[in-house]
């Protein structure tokens, strides 16, 4: 997928972008944000947070309200 129309990321966010498309791929379903929190070993899901909210604003992903597991990259 070529992000090249959308604005840039952070090398971070980057990395949390391409796990949240790999598992994408993996299951076929999105993630949730305690389980990014778990994967990258942040205390709080608040951090997941952070990111998730500068890739949902930048066209990397998007969510699904009132859903589990809402967070699928864009385009996927």
């Amino acid at each position: 997928m070529k992000t090249a129309l959308r604005p840039p990321i952070t090398a971070r966010q980057r990395e949390v972008y391409e796990w949240i498309l790999q598992r994408y791929h993996e299951r076929g379903y999105g993630v949730g944000i305690r389980e990014i929190g778990k994967a990258f070993g942040w205390a709080s899901p608040s951090a997941a947070y952070c990111h998730l909210t500068y890739l949902e604003k930048r066209g990397y992903v998007t969510r699904v309200p009132g859903r589990a597991n809402s967070i699928i990259p864009v385009g996927a």
